[in-house]
């Protein structure tokens, strides 16, 4: 099909392992649950953005582009894949961050200094002003003869939709060959690029599947209205005819918390339950809100009836390391002299 002769840099390990976590589907009353490995990609510490940054990236390529422009939270593992891709790739990566500059450079931003990324700090930028930045840079960047390639926030656009499209196709083999079928398939939700490439690559691979999106960000309208647009341009660059305006997918947005990148207690609850019963690392930005809400649409019965169930695991374990107060208390209960 046309997705193959789509332009493409290998960036990321691929496939990524799909793996049964039985002690944490018995702890939250479900037959079975799978963790699809998106950690695992490689790139700089491995994330789901290595699978859109394979689209991307080539695009860049096939535009003589120098330098990658982008945006994202201070602890985004786009920016730090993004950059590692670049650096991959013998270009530049500026970054423009909608946080302050911090007093310490850790976690996500302590690798984006390590890749040598030009970071630029905006304090409570809006998404509108982080675009207008780009604009401005990407201008100065051509009037300097350099040839600039710019990335909205978590490299969501119908080429980096791509990644997922076929990602899922990558999956449905998987669940095949494991007997699984017809899953609910729960990931989080930011800048919904994610979930767009889930939804045409469901339409195209796997249409018995469940879409269950939480929300780390956005209101549950908002998120679901952006990713239908991208899955529409995405489908446009295959040649394919689909409207998904009216494609079940949800989006949950009740665990979302106080705001993005805010730890929340059931955040938290849900990443020591992971590591505690299967070894499986998550974040308190993205993974650990998401899987709080599997945990607790699986306990009341919405996902996992007769289905099996599979979470995307998109990454972002190095944010945990700019979180550590977090789990002060964990880490002194457990620890002693001698």
């Amino acid at each position: 099909m046309k997705l193959d002769e789509m332009p493409r840099v290998r960036l990321a390990d691929l496939p990524t392992e799909l793996e049964e976590t039985p002690r944490l589907a018995a702890e939250i009353g479900i037959e079975r649950l799978f963790v699809k490995r998106d950690d695992n990609t490689g790139l700089a510490l491995g994330g789901n953005k290595a699978r859109k940054l394979e689209f991307l990236m080539a695009d860049a390529q096939s535009k003589g582009a120098q330098v990658v422009v982008t945006c994202g939270g201070a602890q985004s593992n786009h920016a730090r894949q993004t950059a590692a891709a670049a650096r991959k790739l013998g270009m530049e990566c500026i970054i423009f961050f909608t946080d302050p500059m911090p007093e310490d450079f850790n976690g996500n931003l302590l690798l984006d200094a390590l890749l040598d990324a030009e970071m630029r700090f905006i304090p409570n930028a809006t998404y509108d002003e982080l675009l207008k930045a780009m604009a401005v840079e990407e201008a100065n960047l051509v009037l300097k003869d350099r040839t600039p390639y710019v990335i909205p926030v978590g490299g969501s656009t119908g080429v980096g939709a791509l990644g997922y499209v076929a990602g899922v196709r990558e999956i449905a083999e998987q669940l095949r060959e494991r007997g699984a079928e017809n899953p609910d398939m729960v990931m989080a939700v930011g800048s919904s690029g994610t979930l767009a490439g889930l939804i045409l690559g469901r339409s195209l691979f796997l249409p018995e599947a469940r879409l269950i999106g939480i929300s780390v960000s956005r209101d549950s309208f908002q998120a679901r209205q952006r990713a239908v647009k991208i899955a529409s341009d995405a489908a446009k660059l295959l040649g394919v005819e689909a409207d998904f305006k009216d494609d079940p997918a949800v989006v949950h947005d009740q665990y979302v918390g106080p705001g993005y990148a805010i730890p929340t207690q059931e955040g938290k609850d849900a990443i020591l339950l992971c590591a505690r019963t299967e070894g499986l690392i998550l974040d308190p930005v993205y993974t650990g809100k998401a899987m709080a809400g599997l945990i607790d649409l699986a306990r009341k019965g919405e996902i996992g009836r007769g289905r099996p169930v599979v979470f995307w695991h998109t990454g972002g374990s190095p944010a945990l390391f700019a979180c550590a107060e977090l789990f002060r208390e964990e880490a002194c209960r457990l620890s002693r002299n001698g």
